[in-house]
């Protein structure tokens, strides 16, 4: 009688001798064995799962018992099965513990970019190369200002929204790009949401700039001359922030502008000296060093009250105290990067800004910055409330999202 056909359920009463030999020698067991504490940090596996609440050791464990399948596929093993899971069941495991620990473990370790979503010369990219510059010298590590300008932000705020969630591609965040552009325009290709504020580098008004040689010395004249005349004047911008500060003038006065869009603040600056324009509304840092050279002349500003920096600059709430409005700038990274990492990056950038020479610097370019000890909830928040408010300006200025 021939031989019956072996069930397609039996299982191999014994494994593969070469492979189980040659998985088990005992030169092979030292080996893995210094293997699988390399993986542990220099733990042996039974002190991993000892500490196996500790996050940066419970993602080595994880590794370390992904190996252990690996190499010893015929049951020899170096703990047994129930064991091991008796072990593994208070690991607190996550998706991508093990690459979250390694970063956590000495962030920063390496390069780390800070993208400006504006081009050279506007606040947002001086500030960040302020700061960028203090960070290289407390971490030893490069801090990279990289510009990518357009779309009045949203291409390079995009990039960062794209780039890998692990602290090494930092937003130079701004009230045009997490404050305004929502309100402005009905398609976005990220969401404020998408990130989280890790610090604020401060807050300051806007000027609203004029020519040197402008009839108007005084926002009231300039109120004046601009309703005799037959055409509206002219009103250039270069982002949101300050697109809307001469919206909301227009509604708050009665005066009416033509917009005229530029690449950055600068630009509009630039064209305002050359008689394109008949006013700017930048933030002050960027307007901060043509108002002192002569280049243009500052009107007023759009902070409650007058900047300490300018105070014979009276502000337009002087004339008109509904009108108030004020920029700011922070960094933010995405906000699924390790909360080790945000809560690193808030203290570096904290300490930073307070460093005595760049404090002094920060609030020469008309920048007030928060607290020292500002946590990232407090940041978030800011920013948060920031958008809101910046909502309303855009209702208020009648602008219709494009």
């Amino acid at each position: 009688m021939a031989p019956r056909a072996a069930s397609r359920r039996s299982r191999p009463t014994s494994t593969p001798s070469s492979s189980a030999s040659s998985a088990c020698r005992p030169d092979r067991l030292r080996r893995n064995e210094a293997l699988l504490r390399a993986i542990g940090g220099g733990l042996s596996f039974a002190k991993l799962l000892a500490l196996r609440n500790d996050g940066q050791s419970a993602a080595r464990l994880l590794l370390a018992t992904t190996y252990i399948g690996a190499v010893f596929p015929w049951g020899c093993r170096l703990m047994k099965r129930r064991d091991l899971l008796a072990g593994l069941a208070g690991v607190p495991l996550v998706a991508g513990l093990g690459a979250t620990a390694a970063a956590q473990e000495a962030y920063p370790n390496r390069l780390v970019k800070i993208l400006v979503p504006f081009g050279p010369g506007g606040s947002t990219d001086i500030i960040s190369r302020l700061i960028g510059k203090q960070l290289e010298t407390m971490t030893g590590k490069p801090f990279v200002v990289e510009n990518k300008p357009g779309a009045t932000g949203m291409i390079g705020t995009t990039q960062v929204k794209n780039a890998p969630a692990d602290g090494y591609t930092i937003l130079l965040g701004s009230t045009s790009t997490l404050g305004a552009n929502p309100s402005l325009y009905k398609t976005m290709t990220y969401d404020p949401s998408d990130f989280t504020t890790v610090a604020v580098n401060g807050a300051t008004g806007n000027f609203m700039l004029v020519k040197p040689d402008a009839p108007y010395k005084t926002v009231k004249e300039f109120v004046e001359y601009a309703k005799k005349q037959p055409k509206p004047l002219f009103s250039g911008y270069g982002n949101a922030s300050s697109r809307v500060p001469a919206a909301l003038f227009e509604v708050t006065t009665g005066v009416k502008f033509e917009e005229v869009a530029y690449r950055d603040a600068v630009a509009s600056i630039q064209d305002l000296n050359a008689g394109r324009v008949d006013c700017v509304f930048p933030d002050q840092v960027v307007g901060e060093s043509y108002v002192r050279s002569g280049y243009v002349r500052a009107l007023a500003v759009t902070s409650k009250e007058r900047s300490p920096l300018f105070p014979d600059v009276p502000a337009i709430a002087e004339t008109y105290p509904s009108y108030v409005i004020i920029a700011y700038s922070c960094f933010s990274v995405r906000k699924e990067t390790p909360d080790d990492i945000k809560k690193k990056l808030n203290r570096l950038i904290m300490d930073a800004i307070y460093e005595p020479a760049i404090l002094e610097r920060v609030k020469q370019l008309g920048f007030i910055p928060p607290p020292k000890d500002w946590t990232i909830e407090q940041c978030d928040a800011f920013v948060a409330k920031e958008r809101e408010d910046w909502t309303k300006y855009i209702k208020l200025a009648k602008i219709e999202p494009q």
